[in-house]
């Protein structure tokens, strides 16, 4: 990250002796000069000073007092709180403790059983022909992503307690009223329905195709179970009392499995929407001085760069923001794309190298391909949109009349050049929008290994 320091220290002293010693002169000078006043009008108003309307004139922009604040921070504290439904309660009281410990507990047995089918399969001690590798494996990865899922979110969601108090303070701190995103709770809503809609539909074509549209209501359940998890029992190790907590706990994975795609996707559209609301400001900025004249500009350089100075300072907050999350994030992230790397990779396979069943199962295998492969596309590219927003702000400041130039947009070019603002796998890979094709690329060369190896083992 780059450090405030790592500038020219003479010039930064040399700004604040400037700035507090003609502060005096600048009041008395505002308040006897009209036609000053008008051209300082703007600013002032950036710079925090009470304003009543929304007004466009000449590219001047206004932003109401009430407006400044956007409701991403609730918005994503709600989630929060409704994750107490599936196992997360750090926003519950002691019931939900009690359950969450207990659907962790179940969790970890299930998990171990799943391990030890799958070595037994391994190493030929069980004949089982519904316990293939490939099932086995698969079910052990579903409900060992389930379980480090719940605990990383469960860790996330007491973070973020302390992360939205820093979200907030940094919000607040630079005293600088950033216009704000009116429709991020819109946003965020329509995201996390749309998940919802779409995970419903996703698993209630999974039940289907796993039973048939024949099966008979009384066998609909135990024909379920069996299908669903015949890596895991057989017919006659099943039993009602076994069959039950297996089927919770298989919904509770699969919704701890689209929520932690969620939760990735919601609080990177809130980095974004932050960044492109430093970036309107700037921009705002760029134009106002670019329309000044050059006199006005020198009449007005102690607080011109005392404002770029405070607005390069928001940067460098809003980096340390991103270093926060993804330091609160990372783990979930790394856990959320090898999982989706392995099941797209499987799903793929088995399309490929299967046979065609009924309807229902070309149904649900195509529409839960699509589904997959559209929520770790979501993924990469809300994450990615962290780093893109990060850099919008240079073409601007290229923009900025050599009038205008000043040491403190020199110093916001060259740490805007020279960070690395990106979200990440634990620092293993960097989310960035070049890294949807590097995955698509590594997709097809797993596949052509999977079918070459498959067509000489046939």
């Amino acid at each position: 990250m780059v450090k405030e320091n790592i500038f020219d220290i003479q010039d930064s002293y040399f700004l604040y002796d400037s700035l507090f010693t003609c502060n005096f002169v600048i009041k008395i000078f505002l308040r006897t000069s009209r036609t000053l006043s008008i051209i300082l009008k703007p600013i002032e108003h950036c710079t925090g000073k009470p304003d009543t309307r929304i007004m466009k004139a000449q590219g001047k922009i206004y932003i109401k007092t009430s407006e400044r604040e956007d409701d991403f921070l609730p918005t994503v504290t709600c989630i929060f709180a409704f994750a107490k439904t599936f196992g997360i309660p750090t926003y519950g009281g002691k019931v939900a403790l009690i359950m969450s410990v207990t659907i962790l507990v179940m969790l970890i047995i299930l998990e171990i059983s799943s391990i030890w089918k799958l070595v037994r399969t391994l190493n030929g001690w069980d004949q089982n022909p519904n316990g293939s590798v490939i099932a086995r494996l698969s079910g052990s990865i579903f409900y060992g992503n389930g379980l480090l899922s719940m605990l990383i979110t469960w860790k996330l969601a007491r973070e973020w307690r302390s992360l939205s108090k820093l979200w907030l303070e940094l919000e607040t701190k630079c005293n600088l009223h950033f216009p704000p995103n009116t429709k991020i709770r819109r946003r965020l809503l329509f995201v996390a329905g749309y998940t919802v809609f779409c995970a419903f539909v996703e698993h209630m074509l999974s039940m289907m195709s796993s039973t048939g549209l024949d099966c008979p209501p009384q066998k609909y359940f135990e024909r379920y179970i069996l299908s669903s998890h015949g890596f895991l029992i057989t017919k006659h190790e099943y039993t009602l009392w076994l069959a039950i907590p297996i089927f919770i706990l298989s919904k509770l994975a699969t919704v701890l499995w689209n929520f932690q795609d969620l939760i990735i996707i919601l609080i990177s559209m809130g980095l974004a929407s932050r960044y492109n609301r430093l970036n309107v400001f700037l921009r705002r900025l760029v134009m106002y001085e670019n329309d000044m004249k050059a006199h006005n500009l020198q009449q007005n350089l102690v607080k011109r760069v005392y404002l770029w100075r405070r607005l390069r300072i928001a940067y460098v907050h809003q980096s340390q923001l991103v270093k926060r999350v993804d330091q609160c994030l990372g783990g979930l992230i790394l856990l959320s794309n090898l999982n989706n790397l392995y099941f797209i990779c499987l799903q793929l396979f088995l399309g490929i190298s299967q046979e065609k069943g009924t309807v229902i199962n070309r149904i649900y295998y195509f529409y839960s391909l699509s589904w997959l492969l559209f929520r770790a596309s979501g993924v990469l590219l809300a994450a990615g949109d962290v780093h893109l927003h990060s850099q919008k702000a240079l073409p601007e400041l290229y923009r900025c009349g050599s009038a205008a130039y000043n040491i403190e947009i020199k110093r916001l070019k060259y740490q805007l050049q020279h960070q690395i603002i990106s979200l990440s796998g634990m620092d293993l890979f960097y989310l960035s929008r070049q890294k949807l094709l590097e995955v698509a690329g590594a997709i097809v060369k797993y596949e052509l290994i999977l079918l070459q190896y498959d067509k000489d083992r046939n």
